[in-house]
């Protein structure tokens, strides 16, 4: 896997997954990022949750309604269990 460039839009995603403690998704991290004036669309907010899970950094689970959800890798290793 090539090595992804640390630009300002991926530093402002992992910055928010830092601060925030569970499971967001994309249009939640794309409106705290707003609301912390950050100019970044919310295709590029995708974009760069997709390579951050990629690459190990975040972790994603869906919800019932199929919707991804992101938070930040912990330091160690861990499963979760959805219930349906």
């Amino acid at each position: 896997m090539a090595e992804q460039r640390n630009t300002r839009q991926r530093r402002a995603v992992k910055g928010v997954l830092d601060q925030l403690e569970g499971f967001h998704s994309a249009q939640e991290i794309h409106e705290f990022l707003r609301d912390a004036d950050e100019q970044i669309g919310l295709s590029t907010v995708y974009r760069n949750l997709v390579s951050l899970a990629d690459a190990n950094e975040v972790d994603v689970l869906r919800n019932d309604e199929g919707e991804s959800l992101y938070r930040r890798c912990s330091s160690g290793h861990d499963h979760h269990l959805a219930c349906r």
